[in-house]
């Protein structure tokens, strides 16, 4: 490869043939000017045929952060989920531009990125936008059956807007709004307790970290593209996620929120969750068509994760995420329960229903919003006088039960979806407290052994024994 130098000027120049277009095959140069001298020129000449030749060409333009970012997700969102090219855009927008996105690429260094890091752990949460109110009022409508049967109102708002009555023939509130139903007292003061609870002003550590995870592939394609002349976030020191005890419930705990659950709509989903271990956002999309009632299975394919407050649909989280799952005689009884009712809430609609497929879906087939399933098992966990944990702590106390029941590793791994046994042997080992409690007696037997094998020791043995310990190292003394 060879070089060349020009006077422009009263400054030098460079400039050296590269490989061409990898698209169009045209020939490209890699050039720089405003040099002070022609000694000047041909050193920074050799020295950039040498990093290209090694590949750390860094092209001559200068691109700022924002720049960088927006082209660097145009083009690599094809080759991820769109779940994950939408979080990283987020990440983008709400914790890297605002703060260093007028900055040019090749100043960023691992300085920068920990001095970003602890601003992000200080005052990097961003407000959440207020919800807007819906300017359409349901009304109260009168509802009938092809058979002629009066069905009752409802709306099918789901929140403090209902009706339940059966409206007669030229009733007077038909077309009228349905008034917002009071809320009770517990609910007030549950809402201002809530509203008391300030948030930290900063991220939490798990967020950062996933921040830098995506700076640190941003930039690795930065180098790789000549923008950069290294990836630099690999001396940058992201912070240290703490380790958070997992809370489960106990058998006996799941069997008490079943028994509340069981007149609830989707009781259905909760009996498939504590039944299976499965994810929020495999329940949420749970197809009805999947589901095999002759054969006892459900096949998971498609998810319904949320995103910004967004439902988008993804193919799951790991490589086993889909898979056939067998069903328990019980649950697939619920279940086929719960599909006769949807085929009678569609017939009730009519021509209004709203089919999108899911199994889980109100009584006009909308499905509910992922979140909305959380706030429920919420609120069916704490009538049931239940332990506070999370909907996703369902799953680990199916785990932990399985690990209970001697489950087999690799059974356990491939039904609740991991993507491998290792992982599952990571995650739950530690929660199998009767295998360890087999280990402690084990080996406490063969090491304390003959004589001193019991659980009774006298005041005056201990006494004598610490006389006969004193005595001896008096002597010894």
């Amino acid at each position: 490869m060879k070089g060349h130098v020009t006077k422009r000027g009263k400054t030098w120049a460079y400039w050296f043939d590269i490989d061409p277009d990898p698209l169009t095959g045209k020939r490209r140069q890699q050039t720089k000017s405003g040099l002070k001298s022609e000694k000047e020129a041909w050193k920074e000449c050799r020295t950039a045929i040498a990093d290209y030749e090694k590949g750390r060409v860094v092209s001559s333009t200068r691109r700022k952060v924002v720049d960088a970012m927006e082209e660097w997700l145009t083009r690599i969102e094809h080759s991820i989920k769109p779940s994950m090219v939408q979080n990283w855009r987020n990440y983008a927008a709400y914790y890297v531009i605002p703060y260093i996105g007028q900055r040019d690429v090749q100043d960023i260094n691992g300085a920068v990125c920990d001095a970003l890091y602890a601003k992000l752990l200080s005052e990097g949460r961003v407000k959440a936008k207020p919800k807007k109110t819906s300017a359409i009022r349901p009304v109260h409508v009168r509802r009938i059956t092809p058979d002629g049967r009066i069905l009752p109102c409802r709306p099918y708002r789901y929140d403090t807007v209902r009706c339940h009555r059966k409206h007669a023939d030229g009733d007077p509130a038909i077309g009228q709004p349905i008034q917002v139903r009071k809320a009770t007292r517990r609910a007030m003061e549950k809402a201002d307790e809530a509203r008391g609870k300030k948030l930290s002003s900063g991220l939490e550590p798990k967020t950062v970290v996933n921040t830098h995870r995506m700076l640190h592939r941003a930039w690795e394609d930065f180098a790789a593209w000549g923008w950069a002349k290294r990836n630099v976030t690999t001396d940058a020191h992201p912070p240290r996620v703490p380790r958070k005890g997992r809370k489960v419930w106990t058998v006996a705990q799941l069997q008490t929120f079943l028994q509340r659950a069981r007149s609830d709509r989707f009781f259905a989903l909760w009996l498939l969750e504590t039944t299976s271990g499965m994810r929020r956002c495999e329940l949420a999309g749970a197809r009805r068509d999947l589901l095999d009632l002759a054969a006892g299975t459900l096949a998971i394919e498609i998810t319904r994760v949320v995103v910004d407050g967004r439902v988008i649909e993804s193919d799951g989280k790991t490589e086993n995420a889909q898979h056939v799952l067998a069903l328990d005689p019980f649950t697939l009884a619920a279940l086929k329960v719960h599909v006769e009712m949807l085929d009678q809430e569609r017939e009730e609609f009519g021509p209004d229903y709203q089919g999108h497929g899911i199994l889980f879906c109100w009584e006009n087939g909308v499905p509910p919003h992922p979140d909305t399933i959380t706030r429920r098992f919420k609120r069916l966990s704490a009538a049931a006088g239940l332990p506070e944990i999370d909907l996703h702590d369902v799953r680990h106390s199916y785990a932990t039960a399985g690990r209970a029941a001697k489950i087999d590793w690799k059974a356990l791994s491939q039904r609740i979806g991991h993507a491998d046994v290792a992982f599952t042997m990571k995650q739950y080992v530690q929660t199998d407290l009767e295998a360890d409690r087999q280990v402690a007696n084990t080996l406490a037997t063969l090491i304390i052994g003959g004589s001193l094998a019991t659980t009774e020791v006298t005041g005056e043995a201990d006494k004598d024994a610490t006389n006969d310990a004193d005595e001896a190292e008096g002597a010894a003394e």
